[in-house]
């Protein structure tokens, strides 16, 4: 019995064999209260139906959070001042943050990227002068996909920072042409070819309904605007497929297009 007490007393300046043990078994329960913890934190983020990539974030940062306490709790229990043990992280975390300051930053706007949601993987958006379907969004940067199949890696505090434009948010969208026909035209005749443009374009919608109406008077021209409803995912399909057969409906109604012209006055001689 003694042998064992003179081992736990053994001691290497004020650090004794019995205060490593100690701290040991504090660290052990520590670290089951944590695993207990953790329970319940991942059942609140359920509940909050956090993003993925947001979720494992603050799993990391909570975990962290509780591991520092452990260890402040064993530094307590080795007679470590808490007070100066803080001071050193602090000082530790001001100079990281310095030189991770860009890094910080665009983590920063990740977090808000992902709690507030202006968009999702799958999304098609122009952000940060970039547009193309969104791929992935991690906590520094969001990978999007161009038309061109380009992947590009745009840091999130370009993206957070800017306007954001979500073209997939909306299950409808608006198909916008502008079309000019020559003032020798009848308005009457070309209202006609453009609304049976409209009705021979596949996948159009009846409602809401389209619109087709003479717009402005230009030097050489009349102009139209044509508004048209689509499905988001026909976009496109629908907007090429009008331009196609507005020029067919033109040709079916002999409507001459915008022709730039002058004219000329001679003057006789007297």
């Amino acid at each position: 019995m003694e042998t064992i007490q003179e081992i736990l007393n053994f001691s290497v300046g004020t650090l004794t064999v019995g205060n490593v043990i100690s701290a040991i078994v504090i660290f052990v329960i520590c670290h089951i209260v944590i695993k207990y913890l953790m329970g319940p934190v991942e059942r609140v983020l359920d509940k909050l139906k956090v993003d993925m990539t947001l979720r494992g974030f603050l799993r990391t940062v909570i975990k962290v959070v509780f591991n520092f306490v452990a260890v402040c709790i064993v530094a307590e229990s080795i007679g470590i001042p808490i007070a100066s043990l803080l001071a050193v992280l602090g000082m530790l975390g001001l100079a990281v943050s310095l030189s991770v300051q860009g890094a910080l930053s665009n983590l920063a706007n990740g977090i808000m990227l992902l709690i507030t949601k202006p968009f999702k993987a799958g999304d098609y958006i122009s952000a940060a002068g970039i547009e193309g379907t969104v791929k992935e969004i991690t906590m520094l940067c969001t990978k999007i996909i161009t038309v061109d199949n380009k992947d590009i890696f745009v840091p999130n505090s370009e993206i957070a920072g800017g306007k954001i434009t979500n073209f997939s948010s909306e299950p409808l969208r608006r198909v916008d042409v502008v079309v000019r026909a020559g003032y020798n035209n009848d308005i009457a005749t070309v209202k006609k070819a453009l609304t049976e443009a409209v009705a021979a374009t596949a996948n159009t919608l009846s409602d809401p309904e389209p619109f087709v109406r003479l717009s402005g008077y230009k030097e050489y021209a009349v102009e139209y605007t044509i508004r048209v409803w689509a499905e988001g995912a026909n976009y496109w399909g629908v907007y090429f497929d009008l331009l196609e057969n507005i020029s067919k409906a033109y040709a079916a109604n002999g409507v001459n297009g915008a022709v730039p012209g002058m004219n000329v006055y001679m003057q006789g001689d007297k």
